[in-house]
């Protein structure tokens, strides 16, 4: 087979992977989101309002505040982002580029760092996976609670329904 003929056809596959893996969160970029975890279909909020760099994420029952609604934002590629909070335009955050297993999740000013960029897994039934670039770890609702103010950390995907998350237009 020719180079060129090789080169067609491995664009082909990626292309065709990339379509099959994105096609639902494609939708998502550019709009506002309430993100809940399936375990207590609360949602991701930053701790009381808070605009300040370090301010915790935790979920929370929804009540559609600013600090609830969320936005994916592409960062280079088809398929890792940022994610916004509607409240003061700072970014999901995993504190320090940390990249061991509970590391707690803040929001920072974006600044386009790897522990600021995520990827969305899809599980089906309209549920992702949120996976850190830079450590592979998903954002988890702490030891699974399903109480108001249960922190989010990052911890090794298991599938579990702490890391289960739906996005919902608002």
């Amino acid at each position: 087979m020719k180079a060129r003929n090789v080169v067609a056809v491995v664009i082909g596959a990626v292309g065709g992977l990339l379509a099959a893996v994105l096609p639902a969160a494609a939708d998502e970029f550019g709009t506002w989101h309430e993100l809940k975890p399936r375990s207590s279909d609360k949602c991701l909020d930053v701790d009381g309002g808070s605009t300040e760099d370090g301010a915790n994420a935790i979920q929370y029952t929804c009540h559609g505040g600013t600090n609830q609604q969320w936005q994916l934002v592409l960062v280079d590629s088809s398929d890792v982002f940022a994610i916004s909070a509607g409240n003061s335009g700072k970014c999901l955050d995993v504190e320090g580029g940390a990249t061991n297993d509970g590391a707690n999740v803040i929001q920072w000013e974006c600044h386009g760092g790897k522990n600021q960029q995520w990827q969305l897994v899809p599980l089906g039934a309209g549920l992702y996976e949120i996976r850190s670039v830079n450590s592979d770890k998903c954002l988890d609702v702490d030891g699974g609670s399903t109480e108001d103010g249960a922190n989010i950390i990052q911890w090794p995907c298991h599938g579990g329904d702490n890391q289960a998350w739906s996005l919902t237009n608002v």
